[in-house]
């Protein structure tokens, strides 16, 4: 089997964003598809895309560790990296096709039929006031979703040193909280808008609310303001999305900064590297729970990397940001009860749909 071409398409979502899928076309018919960053489509990777299409043009799809290191580059580039994510997302696609098995038969089978899910409500919510996060964590709950985060800070300065400074985020944690009850989990992410010390009075603000964990506090880079916080904390400290290659990973599990890596499977390198980057957080005893608040092609990625992985935690999913999302995929994601089923078919287990990729797509 070789590579004949490749080709992306762009659908518009929100003022956050677009979705943009890479196919993978071969001379036995199998395509391979893969989902880019939303931000390595903005600064380049379509682009890097495009120049390396004559390098893949006869090449094997099943050689997928000589392809992605022949196409590596030093030092990294970030847009570079988010391409060759949803590259290595087609290539083991098509290879399961081929096969004729899901990609977790390949990763060495499953350890669960279900993917727990987190609504991630924080791109959909454009009232911004503790009553529009509040109003659309309900309506995630009702659902089915079992656990929902938001990100209350954005927008705020970077570097906040006191909680005082951050009370209008405190008052959505407060509000959401107040809305879905005591049994459902309540994730925060914080963007990196925190010192140490400004992390840990926050989570002091918020520590009545039972948080399920407390996320990217301090900026990935400050390694000791990660380990003051996870010392100060009673929940898990979670991270690293942004990080690329187990290179990237590395000093944040060697370290034991984290209790759960969040390895996004559009930046880290692919479906091949989250797998790697889990295995060796596991090694350490830290859970993974992948980064991911974008469409149905880097969830079904996900869903295939985590059914495999002893130690996952929980998935994200990005809620509500537009009504016809399961129109993109065929079959339809399949979540019940805050969780979607990990699929029968071949490769990731699901395919564009190209009627309504077309009905959306972005001009390009």
């Amino acid at each position: 089997m070789k590579i004949t071409g490749i080709k992306t398409h762009a659908v518009h979502i929100n003022h956050r964003g677009d979705w943009t899928f890479l196919v993978v076309f071969t001379d036995e018919g199998i395509t391979g598809f893969g989902e880019v960053n939303p931000d390595g489509a903005k600064c380049g990777s379509i682009n890097f895309l495009n120049g390396i299409e004559s390098l893949l043009i006869g090449s094997d799809p099943g050689q997928i560790e000589q392809i992605l290191r022949m196409l590596s580059s030093s030092p990294i580039r970030s847009s570079e990296v988010m391409a060759l994510s949803a590259l290595d997302q087609a290539l083991w696609d098509i290879k399961g096709k081929a096969m004729g098995v899901p990609i977790a038969d390949i990763l060495g089978g499953r350890c669960r039929d279900a993917i727990p899910l987190y609504a991630n409500i924080n791109r959909a919510t454009t009232d911004r006031s503790p009553a529009g996060f509040a109003r659309n964590a309900e309506a995630a709950v009702d659902d089915g979703f079992r656990a929902v985060k938001l990100a209350p800070f954005d927008g705020m300065d970077m570097g906040i040193d006191r909680a005082t400074d951050a009370k209008t985020g405190i008052a959505c944690m407060e509000a959401v909280r107040a809305v879905i009850g005591p049994e459902v989990g309540l994730l925060i992410d914080c963007h990196s808008h925190f010192t140490a010390r400004g992390g840990c009075e926050m989570f002091d603000a918020l520590k009545d609310l039972d948080l399920y964990w407390y996320e990217e506090p301090v900026p990935d880079k400050d390694h000791e303001g990660y380990r003051i916080i996870r010392d100060h904390i009673n929940v898990p400290l979670a991270g690293g999305e942004n990080l690329m290659y187990r290179e990237g990973f590395w000093p944040v599990i060697d370290k034991e900064l984290m209790d759960i890596v969040m390895p996004d499977v559009t930046i880290v390198g692919g479906l091949w590297e989250l797998k790697k980057v889990a295995a060796m957080a596991e090694s350490r005893r830290i859970y993974t729970a992948p980064h991911g608040p974008f469409g149905p092609i880097a969830i079904a990625a996900g869903v295939q990397v985590m059914a495999t992985h002893p130690s996952f935690q929980i998935l994200e999913y990005a809620w509500g940001e537009v009504p016809w999302r399961h129109e993109l995929v065929e079959p339809e994601e399949t979540i019940d009860n805050g969780r979607i089923l990990v699929s029968d078919g071949p490769g990731l287990g699901i395919t564009l749909n190209m009627e309504a990729i077309e009905t959306y797509q972005l001009n390009q």
